[in-house]
């Protein structure tokens, strides 16, 4: 723009200097015939005019220049604020028409926003939730609906009066503190009405640089109602759980006090009857007739069973409460020492007992014990009379990851409507007379496979025999 300003000059006083020459020398001659100048004066004139010309524009042609200058200051300042121009500024017409586009882009601009920050605020008062923003003044500069709907206009007072009901701000308050630290807490609230809320706090920056808090509270009374009513219940059960507790300590001391009165108390008296009635046979046998003597060998037998069935009894009642010592077994060597204890009341059992290699497994061995040698002795106890026992012990694991034992023999069997029946104490498929036993020992077997966490199962067809299963999970040995 300078150049093309400094080109008008230029124009403007080339015209001027042939302008004082055609006046000079061709138009002055013309018209004032008596013109008598020569040639440098002519001369001279043209110059002192083309003098005069020169000085009357530099000073215009530095305003322009100033102008020009100030013009593309102001242009370049409308780009600085944001001013987008799409073409160059180069007269008051094109200014006054750029300003106008830019008033009506700012306009639109403004329109825009107030919709979106409309939206904006629409949706906040859809929300499900209470939200306000808090100024350090105490002041809440804006609601939602639900906010206004349970604390009341926001311009009607401050966050104390209009949240807490108070006429002075609360102290300690746990809001204010984001203030100072500038990062978003939460809590758990619970207002005036007795209504419980969940509050988030973070602070964000206005447009202006001020600070305000923004906060939003979820009312979670019914979830804090629900888990208060479910920490009362577990508190009532656990009372109840306790006091249960101490009912069954005292009736596992009873239990105790019951076993020891029985391992005592009871058997005392049956050994003083063995005795003194081995005695009276041994002393006064043969002056007795067959009716006395068979009247004493009663008392004997029955004074032999009482004094066997307290002693299962005993193990029984002793299963549940005596502590259980969990550690790797070999079954193998447990297996060697029930089948040599079992061969005196069973001669010959050795023989007739076929063990494939047993597992090991995580158990009490005194358990272990007891349970395998009531098995063994159940199958050789109800053999056939006409043949001679068999025996087998058959391991597998299954397909849920358990050692599976089964314990089979060619016994006598029994009708598997009554297998449930065998589990249980003193129950008995067969006369005392022609088996012996008190009716115990699968009982304890039962109980043995259940505190191992096990499964003991039972098949079994009459004349063909019996096969008890015992399943062990398998151990995650060391």
């Amino acid at each position: 723009m300078k150049k093309f300003f400094l080109l008008q000059a230029f124009y403007i006083l080339v015209a001027i200097v042939l302008l004082s020459l055609l006046w000079e020398f061709v138009l002055e001659g013309a018209l004032f015939s008596d013109a008598s100048e020569d040639f440098d004066e002519k001369a001279e004139s043209v110059l002192t005019m083309i003098t005069f010309v020169v000085l009357a524009l530099i000073y215009p042609t530095y305003k322009g220049l100033s102008i020009i200058s100030n013009w593309k200051e102001l242009e370049k300042t409308l780009v600085d604020q944001g001013l987008q121009l799409n073409r160059e500024i180069t007269s008051l017409d094109s200014m006054k028409s750029v300003l106008v586009d830019e008033v009506l882009r700012r306009k639109k601009a403004e329109e825009g926003i107030k919709n979106e920050r409309k939206k904006f605020f629409n949706m906040l008062d859809q929300l499900p939730a209470c939200f306000h923003l808090q100024a350090d003044d105490y002041t809440v500069s804006f609601a939602n609906k639900m906010f206004r709907d349970r604390f009341g206009d926001p311009e009607k007072g401050t966050c104390y009066q209009l949240m807490h009901e108070r006429s002075t701000p609360c102290e300690p308050c746990g809001t204010f503190k984001v203030f100072d630290s500038l990062e978003t807490a939460s809590s758990v609230w619970t207002s005036q009405d007795g209504k419980t809320y969940l509050t988030a706090v973070t602070p964000f920056d206005e447009s202006d640089g001020t600070t305000l808090l923004m906060e939003m509270a979820i009312d979670i009374t019914s979830e804090q109602k629900a888990k208060d009513d479910l920490k009362h219940t577990l508190d009532m059960q656990e009372k109840r759980i306790k006091e249960r507790t101490r009912e069954l300590e005292r009736s596992n001391d009873a239990l105790q006090d019951f076993s020891s009165f029985a391992a005592h108390d009871l058997k005392e008296p049956l050994r003083k009857i063995m005795i003194f009635s081995e005695r009276v046979q041994a002393g006064i046998g043969t002056e007795l007739e067959g009716t006395g003597q068979q009247y004493l060998t009663s008392l004997r037998q029955a004074a032999e069973r009482m004094d066997n069935l307290i002693d299962d009894l005993l193990k029984l009642s002793q299963m549940s409460s005596q502590k259980i010592t969990f550690k790797t077994v070999d079954l193998n060597k447990v297996m060697v020492e029930v089948i040599d204890d079992l061969e005196p009341s069973f001669p010959g059992c050795k023989k007739n007992i076929s063990v494939q290699i047993l597992p090991k497994v995580n158990a009490d061995r005194s358990q272990m014990y007891q349970l395998f040698k009531n098995l063994l002795s159940n199958s050789l106890k109800y053999a056939k009379a006409e043949e001679p026992p068999k025996v087998f012990l058959i391991v597998k694991k299954n397909v849920s990851q358990q050692y599976s034992i089964a314990i089979r023999d060619n016994g006598i069997g029994f009708d598997e409507k009554h297998k449930e029946r065998i589990f249980k104490p003193f129950e008995r498929l067969h006369g005392r007379s022609e088996y012996s036993g008190t009716g115990i020992g699968l009982a304890i077997c039962k109980k043995v496979v259940e505190l191992h966490e096990g499964e003991l199962n039972v098949e079994s067809q009459l004349d063909k025999g019996t096969t008890f299963t015992v399943c062990f999970p398998v151990p995650k040995l060391e």
